[in-house]
């Protein structure tokens, strides 16, 4: 059985809390004593079934990623519920670097604001390549399609300027249940899938590219590296390339848990043994299918740091796996979230803004274009200073 990895957003009170919770709920992933801590079988409160956190419920705002699980006859499911105020799109950004698909909702009372069209553009700056629109509280416009289709025009404006693709729409109450598991049959109007429906059709992720990738994270004094499979396949007898170190080397053995096999896979855990040099950071590929190696890389970014802005005249700390290596980043243009048109801009790259940026780094890097290799063509920034993740990005073309 499969899993789906898929992430819910939304502006603060949009029913990202309630529609977890009604998935849960129907599809019977919620034990007997969570159902009578949210009021019993009778009036069930959706929303408080993904509330781990009291101050949450005092609140009235989700304030940190929580994971949610639930299994149906066709396949597992992770859930991870962002939040939805402004300051933690930082939250979201995180949560979605690895999924398979996005639900944007959208409160039919209110339409498009401005953070769905930042959700929007962290769907494509991580190209997720699922994105659900689901347009939610139509019971409390009457079912109205004319309300409906209009927001849908007006995200399909905003998904032709993001080249957003794969985009599913579906009008939803995720507190009566409407089109949720069940066909509503006060939206007759409507002829597409359910929610559940579309989550059971998409197709988690797979590679994008076959091409080996091998993350070295530790060696050994013997030589022998320890790290994860990013992509592709090594074997046994592969002669490959070791990179920033530009050295070849055959690979002797490969170990894999407690056991010696042949071939390492994409997301294995493995120890690889070389006749040759390497170190943690390095990345280890097949010779004639290398990662490009340069100073110097085009990228998206995504600032992240809500007490300090983006300084160009200062250095930090680049990260891509486990390769780290001080950087400086200078801004070629800004996004920006109304328009997604780039400009240019004496204002530094401020809390949960985006840019054009090209990062030159004091020691060589390996990576790859994140739309031909994701594996290895995302990473983060880091502030020397102070440790904290302070920006996240996505390379460009490589070359």
């Amino acid at each position: 059985m499969d899993i789906l990895r898929f992430i819910t957003a939304g502006n603060v009170d949009d029913g990202k809390s309630t529609l977890i919770g009604r998935l849960l709920y129907d599809t019977g992933n919620i034990k007997s004593d969570v159902l009578q801590s949210v009021g019993g079988d009778d009036e069930v409160n959706l929303a408080f079934i993904t509330d781990g956190l009291r101050a949450e419920r005092a609140q009235g705002i989700t304030i940190d990623v929580a994971y949610k699980y639930f299994t149906t006859a066709k396949r597992k499911y992770i859930i991870t519920d962002a939040p939805g105020h402004f300051q933690y799109t930082k939250n979201l950004v995180t949560g979605a670097s690895a999924v398979d698909a996005i639900i944007i909702l959208i409160d039919a009372i209110n339409g498009i604001t401005e953070q769905t069209r930042r959700h929007s553009l962290v769907a494509s700056f991580l190209r997720i390549p699922h994105v659900v629109v689901a347009v939610n509280k139509m019971d409390a416009m009457g079912y109205n399609e004319v309300v409906y289709e209009q927001i849908k025009n007006d995200f399909n404006s905003i998904a032709e300027k993001l080249h957003l693709k794969n985009i599913t729409f579906i009008p939803i109450s995720a507190l009566k249940g409407d089109n949720v598991l069940e066909q509503s049959v006060k939206m007759d109007w409507y002829k597409g899938i359910t929610l559940m429906q579309c989550l059971e059709g998409c197709e988690p992720v797979r590679a994008k590219n076959d091409a080996a990738r091998f993350s070295v994270q530790y060696v050994q004094d013997d030589g022998v590296c320890m790290g994860k499979m990013l992509s592709g396949s090594i074997k046994v007898g592969d002669t490959v390339c070791v990179k920033p170190e530009q050295e070849l080397a055959v690979v002797q053995k490969i170990i894999h848990g407690y056991d010696e096999v042949t071939e390492s896979k994409a997301g294995e855990n493995v120890s690889i043994y070389l006749a040759g040099k390497a170190k943690r950071g390095s990345m280890v590929s097949h010779f004639y299918d290398a990662p490009t190696l340069a100073e110097q890389l085009d990228a998206t970014l995504c600032w992240l740091d809500g007490e300090n802005v983006l300084h160009t005249d200062k250095e930090y700390v680049l990260r891509i796996n486990a390769m780290e290596t001080v950087c400086r980043i200078t801004v070629l243009h800004k996004i920006d979230i109304h328009t997604y048109e780039e400009y240019e801009s004496d204002v530094p790259v401020g809390i949960n803004e985006f840019a054009r940026v090209r990062v030159t780094t004091n020691d060589m890097v390996a990576y790859d274009a994140f739309d031909t290799l994701p594996e290895n063509g995302r990473g983060i920034i880091i502030d020397a200073e102070t440790g904290s993740t302070v920006g996240a990005f996505v390379c460009s073309v490589a070359g």
